[in-house]
């Protein structure tokens, strides 16, 4: 059974990419259903997670955060600090799309100091730049420009874009603060 609920959640995952965000919805609630008859705590959150952002993907904010208040928790209490960030980044986004943008801010700065003590620099990178976007839509443009100079500060091998990116953020806080 276990090898037929793998299948799924590879099916589920594959419809996600492909926007078919109904049956991703529909293969993750099978999987999430199994995993909670396993009575399997740790399983059961990631499928939360997996469906809130399925659907945030068909625009169903207040149904994506339901699902995936709370499974931060779970990852926390087995030490699965990876998995913690990313159920609040989720969290996080759910928020956003409901315009709790202060809230939404709070998440992903919490979530920014759990993937720095996991070590996560990739995934800090992605929510420097929520937290960038956040901040200007929440008039704080000078905490913007630092976020931002931060993501492309983290990267240890800058593509060309980024390198344009972080040398013309440098020339405007140059600008800004002279």
């Amino acid at each position: 059974m276990t090898a037929e609920i793998e299948k799924l959640k590879q099916q589920a995952i594959k419809d996600y990419n492909r926007r078919k965000y109904d049956a991703a919805i529909a293969g993750f609630q099978s999987c999430l259903e199994f995993y909670e008859k396993q009575n399997d705590e740790l399983l059961v959150a990631e499928m939360r997670n997996n469906i809130s952002v399925a659907l945030l993907g068909k625009n169903a904010a207040q149904e994506a955060y339901d699902i995936v208040k709370g499974t931060d928790e779970t990852f926390q209490k087995v030490g699965d600090l990876k998995g913690q960030g990313m159920a609040l980044a989720n969290t996080a986004a759910a928020l956003e799309a409901l315009d709790k943008k202060e809230e939404a801010l709070a998440l992903y700065e919490h979530t920014l100091d759990i993937f720095k003590e996991a070590g996560e620099k990739e995934l800090r990178i992605n929510i420097l730049r929520r937290v960038s976007d956040l901040q200007l839509k929440t008039k704080r443009g000078f905490q913007a420009l630092a976020s931002m100079e931060a993501a492309y500060n983290q990267r240890e091998k800058p593509t060309i874009k980024d390198s344009v990116f972080k040398t013309t953020l440098a020339a405007i806080r140059n600008k800004l603060f002279k």
